[in-house]
């Protein structure tokens, strides 16, 4: 899956639950590739995608530091990969890591969104009923 279907899956996502000031950028744009508003909270949302490419592990840590470096103790940030077994077995290495940063992870397969909380329990992505609502957590 390339990092421009990843985007438009979480995209859709989150038009269809109503989150605010939506912006959308691809490739070499500058910004988060996602970023938005959550409504309830309003608090800000910033979210780094990512595609297959050859060095996955390269690509998670491109993307911990560029929606780091948007983070601000406020924001809800998190990132987004294709749920494939070498995203799944690096996300696993890194997950307390991830979690004590408080981030958010978001696997795409198919036109399925899967959510991995901060707070989860191990690794133990669910589907959510409302990605809004699970990221507002």
């Amino acid at each position: 899956m390339r990092e421009r279907e990843v985007v438009t899956k979480v995209v859709e996502r989150l038009k269809c639950e109503g989150v605010l000031s939506l912006q959308v950028r691809y490739g070499r744009e500058h910004g988060p590739d996602i970023e938005a508003q959550l409504p309830n909270s309003c608090r800000l949302l910033f979210i780094e995608a990512k595609g297959d490419v050859k060095a996955p592990d390269l690509a998670i840590g491109v993307a911990l530091y560029q929606i780091l470096a948007r983070y601000d103790g406020q924001a809800v940030c998190g990132i987004a990969l294709p749920y494939s077994r070498r995203y799944q077995n690096l996300v696993r290495n890194i997950l307390p890591g991830i979690q004590r940063l408080g981030l958010h992870v978001i696997f795409v397969r198919d036109a399925e969104v899967w959510h991995l909380s901060p707070n989860a329990s191990g690794f133990l992505p669910s589907k959510p009923v409302s990605l809004v609502e699970a990221l507002e957590r």
